[in-house]
Parts: C-alpha cells; sequence; structure tokens
C-alpha cells in the first residue's frame, strides 16, 4: 500500500507538468536571496495574477501559501474531483475525473512552481544542494552508514522516481506539446492520451523498491520523512501524513 501511495503520487505530479505562458510581473531586487532564479522562473511560468502578487517581493509567507491552496481545494471540491493532498500539497488523484478541469484549478490557484518552490526556501534556506541535504538526513537519522553522499543518494533516488527534467515544450498560446521524463538515468519522451493530455509513455518501467546500504529501503516512511523535511530540527518529530 506504501509503494503504491508513492507511486501514485509520483504519477499524478508527472501526468500534471503542463505549464501555461504569463506575462512575468516586474522583478525585484532579490540580491540576497538565493532562490532568486527561482523566484524568476516561476513570475516567468505563472498561470495566474494570484501567483504573480505572491512572487514579487521576492518571499512566499505561510499565510499566502495556505489561502492559495485552499482556493485550490475549493476548486476541485467544486467540480466534483476526488483527491488527498501530502504534507507538501501535492494532490494525488482518485478514480476517473476531468482533467481539463483540474488542470484550470491548479492554474488559476497555485500554479505549477508555487508550492514546490516555497517548501524548497522552508527547508532549505541557504539553498544546499538537495542531494547533500537528503544524504546528510538519511546519516543523520541512522538510516545509512556514515560515508553515504549526495552522489549516492542521487543514485538510489533516480532508480525510485520518474521525474520531470525540464524538457516540455508549449506552442505561442502556451499548450504543452511534448516532454520528456527521467527514471534511472534514461530519458522517456512523454505521449498524448485519448483526451490529448501529455501523460507517461507507457513503455517506462515501473519504479521498484530499492534497498539503501545497511538494508533500509527507499520506500520505508522513514526515507519519505527526509522527503518531507530534511531541516535536523525535525529529526525527533514524527511528520504527520
Amino acid at each position: 500500500m506504501l509503494i503504491m501511495k508513492r507511486l501514485l503520487c509520483i504519477f499524478a505530479l508527472v501526468s500534471v507538468l503542463i505549464l501555461s505562458a504569463c506575462s512575468a510581473s516586474e522583478p525585484v531586487d532579490t540580491s540576497a536571496n538565493p532562490y532568486e532564479a527561482e523566484f524568476a522562473e516561476a513570475r516567468e511560468k505563472a498561470t495566474s495574477d494570484v501567483q504573480l502578487e505572491i512572487l514579487k517581493d521576492g518571499k512566499i509567507t505561510d499565510a499566502e501559501i495556505e489561502e492559495v491552496v485552499a482556493s485550490y481545494k475549493a476548486c476541485l471540491n467544486e467540480r466534483g474531483i476526488s483527491f488527498r493532498m501530502d504534507s507538501r500539497y501535492n494532490p494525488s488523484f482518485s478514480g476517473e475525473h476531468d482533467t481539463t478541469a483540474e488542470v484550470e484549478c491548479t492554474e488559476s490557484t497555485v500554479g505549477y512552481l508555487l508550492t514546490e518552490l516555497y517548501f524548497k526556501i522552508k527547508y532549505n534556506p541557504t539553498k544546499v544542494e538537495e542531494n547533500a541535504l537528503y544524504a546528510a538526513c538519511l546519516v543523520r537519522r541512522g538510516l545509512v552508514p556514515d560515508d553515504f553522499t549526495a552522489d549516492d543518494f542521487k543514485y538510489y533516488d533516480d532508480k525510485t522516481r520518474i521525474k520531470s527534467n525540464g524538457n516540455i515544450e508549449f506552442d505561442d498560446d502556451g499548450n504543452m506539446t511534448g516532454g520528456t521524463v527521467t527514471h534511472d538515468g534514461k530519458t522517456y519522451e512523454m505521449v498524448q492520451d485519448e483526451t490529448g493530455n501529455f501523460v507517461n509513455p507507457p513503455d517506462i518501467p515501473m519504479p521498484t523498491e530499492t534497498f539503501l546500504p545497511g538494508g533500509v529501503s527507499m520506500f520505508d516512511d522513514r526515507v519519505s520523512d527526509c522527503y518531507t523535511d530534511p531541516r535536523p530540527e525535525s529529526d525527533n518529530t514524527v511528520i504527520q501524513r
């Protein structure tokens, strides 16, 4: 059940990587912000005025993210779409639903980069390289040997996740026209389903359970906790799911 839950979340995330173009707001002085480039990208790819308003000052507050996520949930509920959200506001959808409505709700509220950027800043404010951040978390929590490195983490992470590699193509109207995802070092072309939406290709292998040095599964809840909150101050906190 845990494996299926994780895989559903992974596939849901990749399947909705459909970005619309939108005029960027005026740049702000974020020279002291290690996430300046990410804010610039988020403003460029924003899909609603509310996203631009949140992003314009180079920071994202708890209140701002809570308000926009509440709007997203309300939009999905109004359209009768059944979903669950994890602690990072990643939705996983159950049963058949209107994917067009799902995209409309996303683009009018949270967009595709806002919540991701919010959590990057919250849990990694100094912008430590992410593989190093997660590797250090696993070492601190005794889940891997002390010599476990960022490169080691990337190796195991690549084997157990399907990722968008940022290679998404659009037409002049901002509609997605193609893209690729990666898994275990290989790149795969996304394909269109019967409704015209781009999804994972049928030949991409299903991520399989992989074990870290020492025997802990990458699907173990304790590993997921490091993904959720890798900060040292959370080491003794039970992550709520």
